[in-house]
């Protein structure tokens, strides 16, 4: 796994736990863990999420177009970021 891909899991965490609140997740998140059902996060979190994604990472989320799929996973999500970024560049 590259450096930027940990480093934004590592964020990612600290965002799960600090500004959502949430217990009970892993030391370390797997690209296989699912949003929904083993992080418990529900659909208002993921609005809260999408705004400190911006914050943290300093990217621009769009309003149309992105894709439900995008949240079902902790890999899914960093790829979002991820592409976000090149596209800021």
């Amino acid at each position: 796994m590259d450096l930027q891909k940990l480093e934004i899991m590592k964020e990612l965490r600290t965002v799960m736990v600090e500004n959502l609140e949430l217990e009970g997740v892993p030391e370390r998140l797997q690209d296989s863990d699912r949003l929904y059902e083993d992080l418990n996060i529900d659909s208002i979190m993921v609005l809260q999420l999408v705004v400190y994604i911006e914050e943290v990472f300093h990217v621009v989320v769009p309003e149309v177009g992105v894709e439900p799929e995008t949240f079902l996973t902790v890999g899914s999500l960093v790829e979002f970021i991820m592409s976000l970024h090149q596209a800021a560049v």
